[in-house]
């Protein structure tokens, strides 16, 4: 588990080799840059105009060496001030945008990226999923932790209740929504076990709650193959009822012979 997501710091570190660059470059700063590529793969549009305001800021204070060049003059001594507040700030940013950039990048490997304005954007439209559960993000959630789980044993009775998921949605989208209502409470469970995995704490208390959450996967995967069970078999008795009843209609009518 790295300092800012969950994955390792070797993946964090390659990640930020460029802004550790940027920090070692004095000349030619390289901060605008590197902050332009991450507001490009994490997608946030006021990293992409600070780094376009900073590159800007760069080329004002190149002009100003040329004009200034020769001679050391109040001019050149304000300049040289000014592109040591530019270096400290730009990589002072970079600095402070390293754990969301890192979180950003994690979450893209989940599910693509979307632009956002602001990070409180993002953290708005992740409340907004929270209360709103739906199928998509339902699967998602389910497949995300099926994948960080180390436990084989809940990885596969998550692809049950995934498979199972799917199943019914095909067969009743509605059905799907409330199987959601009743059953959403797995992703909780499941990101528990993931937190206590990622603690790396092999005491009798972690042991124990991760052997307690792992029965209750055990038992929802059970239930969850009942209710879908019991779900399609009333389907299968009302289209056999309908059947029954279209039939009679026909014999009524004399369109059928008994």
């Amino acid at each position: 588990m790295g300092w800012a997501t969950k994955k390792s710091k070797r993946w964090e570190l390659g990640r930020l080799k460029w802004t550790f660059l940027s920090i070692l470059m004095f000349a030619p700063p390289i901060h605008p840059l590197v902050m332009m590529s991450q507001a490009s793969k994490g997608k946030v549009r006021s990293w992409y105009l600070l780094s376009w305001l900073l590159l800007f800021v760069q080329f004002g204070l190149f002009y100003s060496f040329y004009i200034f060049a020769g001679a050391m003059s109040q001019g050149m001594l304000l300049t040289v001030c000014g592109y040591i507040t530019s270096y400290i700030v730009g990589n002072g940013l970079l600095l402070n945008q390293s754990k969301s950039y890192l979180q950003r990048l994690e979450l893209g490997e989940v599910r693509p990226l979307t632009w956002i304005n602001t990070l409180a954007d993002q953290r708005r439209l992740e409340l907004a999923q929270a209360q709103v559960e739906t199928p998509q993000s339902f699967v998602t959630k389910l497949m995300y932790f099926q994948k960080e789980v180390d436990n084989r044993n809940i990885q596969q009775y998550v692809a049950k209740i995934v498979r199972l998921f799917h199943l019914l949605e095909q067969r009743d989208v509605q059905e799907a929504e409330k199987f959601l209502v009743r059953h959403g409470t797995v992703v909780n469970v499941l990101r528990e076990y993931d937190d206590l995995e990622n603690t790396r704490l092999h005491n009798q208390v972690t042991l124990d709650s991760k052997s307690k959450l792992e029965a209750v996967l055990a038992q929802a995967a059970t239930a969850i193959e009942i209710d879908v069970t019991n779900l399609i078999k009333a389907r299968l008795l009302d289209v056999s009822a309908e059947s029954d009843v279209y039939l009679q209609t026909l014999k009524n009518k004399n369109l059928l012979k008994d």
